[in-house]
């Protein structure tokens, strides 16, 4: 039985990858403490062996941890609080040599030859909660329009055309649901789904209304997740939901969703991006198509087969 400690990050994405080296680490009977941030606990408080969670940081937290020596330490942040804390073993991202993607990253932190693929553990109040939002059997596309910028950001009306077209042919009669991941995305969920309503589309507007954990149990059920590059479908991949991302000025080699079922797509390359700086980051997601995006999601079911 160890005692462990995760750091997780502060980017609420690279924390859904990181979860991948937790999964591989912790065993049954482990006591497990996280340190993360608000915005992420959800995601942990199923997580096996689970004795605290602390959500804030401070003097008090780090006097606390101070005080107790952990066998391991998966430091996920970086920073002085990892290096000082007690720790039998410390595990830390390295430098990486070459371009690679975090999944690899980690697996060289762990000394693992296979990437480590992120995991998530839902618990029932989230498969709950994501039963009272889609109570049957409908196919579900979600939408995950979010973003931190908004360079990183596909226009809304764009995601709203390619759910119409797939709602009303390849993914006939689905539900669509959009789903922020902050208050910053609450104006553009409520834009796509009035746009889809206004077509007889059935849609829903979650925005931030539900926690992660609740929006993982839906995304495990979804026909398709369709998002930007954002913490949504990162938690997508993890749980095995078809997940195609959009990326602009962000590298996917190092931070796509991970897992089984997952694309990307991009319009200019980053090679372009470079040699055009005068063009802001948000022309690199308005060159990706509307008729681009519907032929991969497309091509994503059908490699996989339509559910």
């Amino acid at each position: 039985m160890a005692n462990m400690l995760f750091l997780a990050p502060a980017d609420l994405g690279e924390t859904v990858l990181a979860t991948g080296a937790l999964a591989h680490e912790v065993r049954e009977g482990d006591q497990l403490t996280v340190v993360c941030a608000p915005d992420a606990a959800p995601l942990f408080r199923a997580a096996p062996g689970l004795v605290a969670l602390h959500q804030t940081e401070g003097f008090a937290l780090w006097l606390s941890l101070m005080r107790t020596r952990f066998d391991v330490l998966i430091d996920a942040r970086g920073g002085l609080l990892g290096r000082a804390l007690p720790a039998t073993r410390r595990i830390a991202l390295k430098p990486p040599e070459r371009v690679r993607h975090r999944a690899e990253d980690w697996a060289d932190a762990l000394g693992v030859e296979r990437a480590l693929e992120p995991k998530l553990w839902l618990d029932d109040t989230a498969r709950q909660r994501a039963a009272e939002i889609a109570p049957d059997a409908t196919p579900l596309i979600i939408l995950a329009p979010g973003g931190a910028s908004s360079a990183k950001r596909w226009p809304p009306e764009r995601f709203a055309a390619v759910a119409r077209r797939l709602a009303t042919g390849a993914i006939a009669n689905a539900r669509v649901l959009s789903i922020g991941a902050a208050p910053r995305d609450a104006e553009i969920t409520r834009s796509i789904t009035s746009s889809l309503d206004a077509d007889g589309v059935p849609a829903a507007d979650l925005g931030a209304g539900v926690d992660l954990l609740a929006a993982a149990a839906l995304m495990e059920r979804a026909t398709l997740c369709l998002g930007n590059d954002n913490a949504l479908t990162q938690i997508a991949a993890a749980v095995g939901a078809p997940t195609l991302t959009l990326f602009g000025p962000t590298d996917e080699r190092v931070r796509a969703p991970y897992g089984p079922r997952t694309r990307t797509l991009r319009g200019r390359t980053l090679e372009q991006i470079a040699a055009q700086p005068e063009l802001d980051g948000r022309g690199a997601m308005e060159d990706v198509s509307i008729d681009a995006v519907e032929a991969a999601a497309l091509d994503l079911l059908h490699a996989g087969g339509l559910r």
